[in-house]
């Protein structure tokens, strides 16, 4: 019998939380430490979408604190959740190493793969708000009122929004993840859900206006489009949790999507960082 195999008592598993706990705090409080330190050019990655949109769309407004707090609880709360950001990769280790000896081989497998794919596709799902939704929301939002009146936006409640938008798209990434655990789980299956496809498109811009802080159609179709596609994507990997034989050509084709679609989140993301303008790629047009 292996060490791993061998039972042992609830009192371990307390210490063992305990100290991958302590470890992780750690790191956390590491990371929070050196992202207060630079906080100017965190918060100034930050803001930069608003500043942009103020330059170029309207001549006056700023962005300011109105309160004596203000200035400091921003910078505070950018430092702490920029540091669980980055720290999250070593707080699914420790969850990864902790359950590992309870599994076996395929339960093992899965753990691996699904725990870093849904960091992963948080992290996707936050590039694309910061890239694609915020800067839509916030010219909307600044753009609206400008003509009648001077915008001075707060840069607590702005941080707060951005942070908002960007946690939600990144659990709106997390849709095939979690339909391929309720697949595996039985709970859910492919025949009854692609049935569902048009309820699916409503719910989703139904969504796309519950998490947009604004009432224009192009950041809600901005917003849909993503959950449709990765309804699709998780309706596929159901299908592959199902039993039923498939040929090599279904895989064949389930990769080949899967990788147009991260080719044109990648290709988006790039342009809109402005890659391709530093380049001169499109001179030639």
């Amino acid at each position: 019998m292996n060490k791993e195999d061998k039972p042992v008592g609830i009192l371990y598993h307390f210490k063992e939380i305990k100290k991958r706990f302590i470890r992780y705090c750690v790191i956390l409080t590491s990371f929070t430490i050196v992202a207060l330190i630079f906080y100017k050019k965190i918060i100034s990655i930050f803001i930069n979408p608003a500043n942009q949109i103020m330059n170029n769309s309207i001549k006056d407004g700023q962005i300011v604190f109105g309160r004596v707090t203000e200035a400091w609880g921003a910078a505070a709360r950018v430092s702490i959740i920029i540091a669980f950001s980055l720290s999250l990769p070593f707080l699914l280790a420790e969850i990864i190493f902790f359950l590992k000896p309870g599994l076996r081989g395929k339960e093992r497998l899965y753990l691996y793969i699904l725990i870093p794919s849904s960091f992963i596709f948080f992290v996707i799902g936050v590039f694309f708000s910061y890239y694609m939704v915020i800067p839509t929301a916030l010219r909307f939002l600044i753009t609206f009122g400008s003509d009648i009146a001077q915008p001075m936006i707060n840069i607590g409640p702005l941080t707060a929004l951005m942070f908002s938008l960007m946690f939600w798209m990144g659990i709106v990434f997390q849709i095939p993840i979690i339909m391929f655990i309720l697949g595996k789980l039985d709970l859910i299956s492919y025949k009854k859900l692609k049935n569902y496809r048009r309820w699916i498109i409503l719910i989703s811009f139904i969504l796309g206006a519950i998490i947009t802080p604004t009432v224009d159609p192009l950041t809600q179709i901005i917003v849909a489009i993503p959950m449709i596609i990765l309804f699709e994507i998780g309706l596929q990997l159901i299908r592959i949790t199902e039993p039923e034989k498939k040929g090599f050509s279904f895989y064949l084709l389930n990769f080949l999507v899967v990788i147009l679609i991260l080719f044109l989140i990648t290709i988006t993301i790039l342009y809109k960082i402005g890659l391709f303008k530093e380049l001169d790629i499109f001179s030639v047009f």
